[in-house]
């Protein structure tokens, strides 16, 4: 990333992108950074309120060493699909319509949080598709216990109050949420990312994540899974990242101390775990040969 004269980030150099017409669903902004011939297509899923760019700019580079990387906004995020009511489920439909306009027969999807559980979904909707998961800093729910739980269960209750408010006042909301949470250490590139975002839609999601469970059938799904666990992390605790492991048989964790935001401030320790993730996945090593298993 480069740096202004005062030291605070601007924004990163980016793989190219394009606008791409999904059927029935509208128009999203797609990057696509192409890895070597013959390569397997990643996806690259967000987390909850940051834009694909901010969640995954250090990675777009090594990756596309060993895969083409393919990564867009979910709705009502970034510049992603407008929504009256965002929905794990149609984000995941959206993941499948995105690799539908690609072309894209298989996939392998990486997402990050909610990212996570979109990927989750996104695998339980088209098993035959999905070559392999990495799940990165999530979990099979998120309501976890005691006053996290209680913290939670408020979300959809405020996501439900948030559409009696006028927009013009929800708008302002998140503004300020923004500028105290996100500070000049990341600078206005990323204040700027996190506030394209639709403030109801922000709401749902948190909704979302309450309710969600993948318990009852993630042990279910075919293809290969690897777990990269941010030890230490406050945002999705230890215990929760811990039921992901024990919920899935062979699954393969990597895991490194790092809290929420380390995909992007230690993206070291979160690069070799996903290194060692993509191997276990059958995703090749830079320079890709024929010959070596793949995900494609």
């Amino acid at each position: 990333m480069t740096l202004s004269s005062s030291g605070q980030p601007l924004r990163p150099k980016l793989p190219p992108g394009s606008p791409v017409v999904l059927a029935g669903r509208g128009e999203v902004f797609v990057r696509c950074a192409e890895g070597p011939p013959g390569s397997p297509t990643i996806i690259l899923l967000h987390g909850w309120t940051v834009t694909a760019d901010l969640n995954w700019y250090p990675a777009y580079a090594p990756l596309a060493e060993r895969a083409t990387v393919v990564t867009f906004d979910h709705r009502g995020h970034g510049e992603g699909l407008p929504t009256k009511r965002f929905s794990f489920a149609d984000c995941a439909a959206d993941v499948v319509a995105v690799a539908d306009a690609l072309e894209l027969e298989k996939f392998v999807c990486v997402g990050y949080s909610m990212g996570g559980a979109i990927a989750q979904l996104t695998a339980r909707q088209v098993p035959e598709r999905v070559a392999g998961l990495v799940l990165g800093a999530t979990s099979t729910n998120f309501r976890g216990r005691g006053l996290r739980s209680l913290r939670l269960s408020l979300l959809p209750v405020f996501a439900g109050a948030s559409r009696l408010t006028p927009a013009g006042l929800r708008q302002w909301g998140w503004q300020q949420t923004v500028f105290n949470i996100i500070g000049h250490n990341f600078g206005r590139w990323a204040q700027a990312e996190v506030l394209k975002g639709d403030p109801q839609a922000m709401l749902d999601a948190g909704a979302e994540l309450f309710n969600f469970n993948s318990r009852s059938w993630i042990s279910e799904l075919p293809m290969p899974i690897a777990q990269i666990r941010t030890l230490g992390d406050s945002v999705v605790p230890d215990y929760l990242q811990e039921e992901l492991s024990h919920a899935v048989a062979n699954i393969a964790v990597f895991a490194y101390r790092g809290g929420h935001a380390s995909v992007v401030t230690d993206f070291g320790s979160f690069w070799h775990c996903l290194s060692g993730a993509l191997d276990h996945l059958g995703v090749p090593q830079a320079p890709y040969t024929t010959g070596q298993a793949a995900a494609s």
